[in-house]
């Protein structure tokens, strides 16, 4: 195992792969809605279902996914080779997603869900042994804060990949280029697979003498050892914390470019200053979020940026057409500055409480810890473009509609729905369960004899 403080090459090389996966993410998130409605034309609920079908698909796959590489032995590690493969189905599976409409061969609903399960799969066989690592990594809670900085860095330009390049790069095309929009799409994703490729490949080279820990020996079946985790109360509710956090930040990014072309009534492309702003926001913020962790611990940190995250959301309602491209940024730069807390807080968190699960059981699962929690972030991904779908569905929002035509007062109201009383709500909620969260700290030095050993 590493000692406590590794290189920052490491921490920066480790932190590559977040580049990869939320790329991914955003550009999935904020792209394919508005891609699938608009331009192929398919209906926002049954849209919004099949995203829905792929991430419950994708979150139950989750803790398997952890239970597979903490028994992994292979000359690679446990968690690396996955690094690998999971990059590359990464990057094939975004270019599937936005080629719907060059499909012929089967029915396009058919073609949609099986490349969502695609993505989905290749999200779980890379991000779950990914976030299995930090734990292995580094010991000391203080420095995993500094390691999830990097990560969290990375966050913010993977958002801004998917929320300000993506449609940037869409707008482009289809403007100046001339390329119809719906190709303009397929443009797009080819660069941000080659995006996702290299930073994966990346990645998996720079962690090649990442400490790592090996397989626990002592036999507990996987039905035990959830059971166990899920009686953990710290990460039940460290659980929930994500999931509300991840729920209002998946509203906003899904609805973005839906607000900015029907409520803003401006084009996608002023998207890349929004992008702009929000990751100059995240990475302004690291720094001092790092620093008030210190003076007031991080769970009351975390409840400090989503009570600043919720005021943010609620201003959406004060936005509309002929809003200064200043205030559109400066709503960006302080919800970046709020999310990358949140972030940060939530990320460096669930090594703490990995670890403090070992000390208590002796039992090394932290793929099973990272599936769980993969496997709420999925539900919250889930079901926010779910709510999104069936909102716009059943409030009138007609699908196929050139960008600049007009859609109904009730699907505009749905639309702000989505993107500021929603997401006020869920992290107004989160505030509430961060003031809830205790550890020990610092975590016991002594560990345990294992839970259930003589079973």
């Amino acid at each position: 195992m590493s000692e406590a403080r590794s290189p920052m090459r490491l921490y920066f090389g480790w932190s590559l792969g977040t580049l990869a996966m939320s790329s991914l993410l955003n550009t999935q998130t904020a792209m394919l809605m508005v891609y699938l409605i608009s331009a192929v034309g398919v209906a926002p609920a049954v849209a919004g279902s099949l995203v829905f079908i792929s991430k419950i698909y994708d979150g139950v796959t989750d803790p398997l996914m952890g239970i597979i590489s903490d028994r992994t032995n292979s000359r690679w590690g446990r968690r690396r080779p996955y690094l690998l493969v999971g990059g590359i189905l990464a990057a094939l599976s975004v270019i599937g997603l936005f080629s719907v409409h060059t499909v012929t061969f089967v029915p396009t609903q058919v073609w949609i869900l099986v490349m969502l399960l695609v993505a989905a799969t290749a999200y779980t066989v890379f991000n779950v042994p990914y976030m299995s690592m930090p734990a292995e990594m580094v010991q000391d809670p203080y420095e995993r804060s500094k390691l999830m900085s990097f990560r969290v860095a990375w966050i913010a330009v993977g958002t801004f990949v998917g929320i300000a390049l993506a449609p940037r790069l869409v707008a482009y095309a289809r403007d100046t280029m001339g390329v119809p929009e719906i190709e303009a799409f397929s443009l797009m994703s080819l660069i941000t697979a080659a995006i996702i490729l290299v930073a994966s490949i990346a990645c998996f080279i720079a962690t090649r003498d990442a400490g790592a820990t090996e397989r626990t020996r002592l036999s507990v079946p996987f039905k035990e050892q959830a059971r166990s985790a899920l009686s953990n109360r710290p990460f039940l509710i460290l659980l929930g914390i994500k999931y509300l956090g991840l729920y209002a930040l998946s509203a906003t990014v899904a609805t973005n470019i839906f607000f900015v072309r029907q409520v803003m009534q401006q084009s996608e492309a002023i998207m890349l200053w929004y992008g702009l702003a929000y990751m100059v926001g995240t990475l302004t913020a690291i720094t001092p979020w790092v620093l008030i962790s210190k003076r007031l611990s991080k769970a009351h940190t975390l409840a400090l940026s989503a009570a600043l995250a919720a005021c943010v959301n609620l201003t959406w309602l004060l936005s509309g057409p002929g809003e200064p491209i200043g205030l559109y940024m400066l709503r960006a730069f302080v919800l970046a500055v709020s999310n990358g807390g949140m972030l940060l807080m939530g990320q460096s968190l669930l090594p703490d409480v990995m670890e403090y699960d070992y000390r208590k059981t002796g039992l090394r699962r932290e793929g099973l810890y990272a599936g769980l929690y993969s496997f709420v972030e999925k539900l919250a991904f889930a079901t926010a473009p779910l709510t999104l779908g069936v909102l716009l569905s059943t409030m009138g929002f007609v699908p196929g509609l050139p960008r600049t035509a007009t859609q109904p007062e009730s699907a505009l109201l749905a639309i702000t729905l989505s993107m500021a009383v929603i997401p006020a709500i869920t992290n107004t909620l989160k505030v509430v369960l961060a003031l809830q969260f205790r550890l020990p700290d610092p975590v016991p030095n002594a560990v345990q004899e294992p839970e259930n050993a003589g079973n």
